[in-house]
């Protein structure tokens, strides 16, 4: 099992040092400038100028940045409109004095102050804007709970409809700037691709999908955005009013920056700025794909096979239940309880599981590397849970891959963090079996949740998305063979085998089957 690798960008410049820990609490990850110039370019494009053009003109633009950081989106933006023709008022505000500070001195003219934006009653004083553009922390609840008081996380969750569950901080954030947006304002954000499939964010989704048209979403997920954190960012820019029926989101892939050409990718400031060509990104295919699409539930930004409308089909959490190994909150004491050499069975993680097959030792958990580690069932750190489903059979399922791999084990093994296991079946195991590891199940994955693909066509798997998966219900005819073929230990030439009778038991057209057949076949020439 390889590790994601990406494409790293420039850093980001003149931002203040925060030592690492004081940014990773805080959420702080600085954005390097070729994101920020296509992020603002996408944000306030032509269609903005025009919108607020056919007002009067010599209204000035206000554009706000609520996270401003030393101010690289203003300075951006101040260079892309100095050659517009526009007015324009440039807001920033920033938790760091030490941010603001150099912002003040970055953006001539900028009104920047030291608040809380998420708090800031200045804004709405302010407020409505143009368009708002910008980097919002990110922090899960748990590191918000560490840091911040108490009351906050309770304020947050009162003041924000989109604050549920464990939620992350990029979240009201962006109800914020819908808020604080015009009718018909545009705002642009870069934030964790998350947005688009974990279950907290689903208000967030409702809101955006009931009251904005999203305009672009551009994956960043193959170039290292951020060199110090394992995020994997979408850029967002959506504008205030609900879509109309016909309307198509834009979505792209973003490879880097182009080399070579005319014009500079350097940073104006103040206003000032060079009207000079400048390079573009370079972007995968563009997909449009109409917003009406999209379901609260998770945002697919692919075409998937719609299979649930031509065979009976259950969701995956309806007929087997589905666990998370060891939660990451118990990962510590379950990694004191490893031992080498001892009784117990073996401990595994996401990196020892391949399609139908496990290879226990040379496990790396939280840090460490061990040679062949086990877990005493009687440990004091296991849950009754977790020794009765550690102890029993289950079907195991790896949490990062290129595709769904899964494996039997039917002799006790011990579940790391992002390992999961299918339990209690309502239906034959060795089917499920089979059916996780085919092409067409990973084919539905990878398309459906393409928003949790990493770096390196690598997917983080989550129990939320494999209780989605259709799984097909057998006719009468189909299950010995794939009872038979989904057998453990069984020859690797049996795939194809396999991957036919699942395509015919999901009804699936010879165009389909191709089309299944060169995304895996394009997967591995991206992977090599």
């Amino acid at each position: 099992m390889g590790r994601p690798t990406s494409r790293r960008l420039a850093p980001a410049t003149n931002e203040p040092l925060l030592p690492r820990a004081e940014r990773r609490a805080r959420g702080v990850y600085y954005t390097p400038p070729e994101i920020v110039r296509e992020l603002v370019r996408l944000t306030l494009g032509k269609r903005l100028t025009r919108r607020a053009s056919e007002g009067d003109v010599r209204k000035a633009l206000r554009i706000l940045d609520p996270a401003c950081g030393a101010g690289a989106m203003l300075v951006e933006a101040a260079r892309q409109l100095a050659g517009s023709g526009r007015l324009f008022s440039l807001f920033g505000v920033d938790s760091d004095p030490q941010a603001v500070a150099s912002c003040q001195d970055a953006v001539a003219g900028a009104k920047v102050w030291t608040a809380d934006a998420l708090f800031d009653d200045r804004l709405d004083r302010l407020a409505p804007f143009d368009a708002i553009v910008g980097n919002p922390p990110y922090v899960n609840i748990r590191q918000l709970a560490k840091n911040r008081p108490t009351e906050t996380v309770a304020k947050l969750r009162v003041r924000y409809a989109t604050a549920r569950g464990n939620f992350d901080l990029y979240v009201p954030f962006i109800e914020r700037a819908w808020q604080l947006l015009a009718p018909g304002g545009r705002c642009g954000f870069i934030i964790p691709n998350k947005w688009a499939t974990l279950d907290y964010a689903r208000p967030l989704r409702e809101l955006l999908l009931a009251e904005t048209t999203i305009e672009h979403v551009v994956d960043l997920s193959a170039v290292r955005v951020f060199t110090d954190a394992s995020v994997y960012p979408h850029l967002l820019v959506f504008t205030k009013q609900p879509a109309i029926r016909r309307h198509v989101v834009l979505c792209r892939t973003w490879v880097g920056p182009q080399t070579g050409g005319r014009g500079s990718g350097g940073r104006g400031s103040g206003g000032r700025g060079s009207c000079r060509a400048e390079p573009r990104p370079l972007v995968g295919a563009l997909s449009r794909i109409p917003q009406r699409q999209f379901s609260p539930g998770a945002i697919c930004f692919a075409a998937s096979l719609a299979v649930e409308s031509r065979v009976e089909t259950r969701p995956l959490g309806e007929l087997a239940n589905i666990s998370c190994g060891t939660p990451g909150y118990s990962a510590e004491r379950v990694a004191a309880a490893l031992l080498e050499g001892a009784e117990g069975v073996d401990f595994i993680t996401s990196g020892n599981i391949d399609r139908y097959q496990f290879a226990p030792g040379n496990v790396r958990f939280l840090g460490h590397t061990y040679q062949r580690p086990v877990l005493p069932l009687d440990s004091p750190a296991l849950t009754d849970r977790q020794r009765k489903l550690f102890a029993g059979p289950k079907i195991v399922v790896a949490g990062l891959s290129q595709r769904l791999e899964a494996a039997w084990d039917d002799r006790g093994l011990a579940l790391g963090v992002q390992v999961f296991a299918l339990s209690e079946w309502q239906i034959e195991p060795q089917f499920l079996l089979a059916l996780l590891n085919s092409k067409l199940l990973s084919y539905l994955f990878r398309t459906r949740f393409a928003a949790k693909r990493l770096a390196g066509d690598y997917l983080a798997i989550n129990k939320g998305q494999l209780s989605q998966l259709p799984i097909a219900i057998p006719r009468t005819t189909s299950v010995p063979l794939i009872q038979r073929l989904g057998q453990p230990g069984r020859l690797s030439y049996e795939d194809a085998e396999i991957d036919q009778l699942v395509y015919r038991l999901y009804r699936l057209t010879k165009a389909e089957i191709a089309a299944v057949e060169a995304h895996f076949a394009n997967l591995g020439r991206r992977a090599a």
